[in-house]
Parts: C-alpha cells; structure tokens; sequence
C-alpha cells in the first residue's frame, strides 16, 4: 500500500474499493483526486454513503453513465457533502437525499436523533451523547 493511500481508514477503503462505478479504482492520489482522504467524515455515516453509493451504481449502470465519478465526500459546516461530476438528474436526487439524511444522524455513532451543533466552534451533526464525549475529549 502506497504511504498515500494508509490516509484511508480500512472502512472507508472497503466501500470505495466495493463501488468502483463510483469512487473509481484505487490507487486514489493526492494530484488526481480529493478521494485520496478517503470519506472525510465521521464513522456514523458511513452506512449511509454504502447505501447511497449501492443506489449510484444501480444508477450509473441503469443509465449507462460511465463519466460518473466521486470528486470527494466529506463533512462540511456540519453536514455530509458528496461532491460528483458526470451524474444526471437521478444521481443529484439520490445524493440530495443522504444528504439530507445525514441531517438528523448522527455523524459519529450512527443514531437518528441528532441536530447540527456547534462544540468549542466546530459545527457537526451529533446525538447529545457523543456530544458530551466530543466536548470531553476537547477540554
């Protein structure tokens, strides 16, 4: 394994190397494409963006669209970002719908009575559990 690609959680590695219709094959790099971080969000979405990148590839090949490609997933001001290029209308519907998913889960353990919280000014979508530990764990 390239130093490059041990940025990778083996979770995260395991849903990208399961959907290359969508993430692409590895080797990701660095000069190629931001998908070298890996999913740069926390473990509680994880599931979701599996689900949500099984629909894509069910899309991708339904509509033959073999331009389709990950640029990046990430968390961003609190909520999950799944940034693409290639898609059509379908793929936007799917990807706007975990995004919006993601809105009331929570980004680290997975459970479905989070909100957007700020903790010590950084914004993340949380349980009130994994809350307390998050601001624990800062100070």
């Amino acid at each position: 394994m390239q130093d490059q690609e041990r940025r990778i959680d083996d979770e995260a590695r395991r849903i990208m190397v399961a959907f290359p219709e969508v993430f692409g094959k590895p080797p990701w790099r660095i000069e190629e494409t931001n998908l070298a971080w890996g999913l740069s969000c926390g473990k509680g979405w994880y599931p979701l963006i599996e689900s949500l990148s099984a629909d894509l590839t069910t899309i991708v090949q339904q509509d033959d669209l073999s331009r389709f490609q990950a640029r990046q997933v990430k968390q961003k001001l609190g909520k999950l970002r799944f940034y693409s290029k290639g898609g059509n209308d379908r793929t936007a519907d799917r990807i706007l719908q975990a995004e919006f998913e993601a809105a009331s889960k929570c980004e680290h353990c997975g459970m479905h009575t989070a909100e957007l919280k700020s903790l010590g000014g950084w914004l993340t979508t949380t349980c009130d559990d994994c809350a307390a530990i998050l601001l624990k764990s800062r100070s």
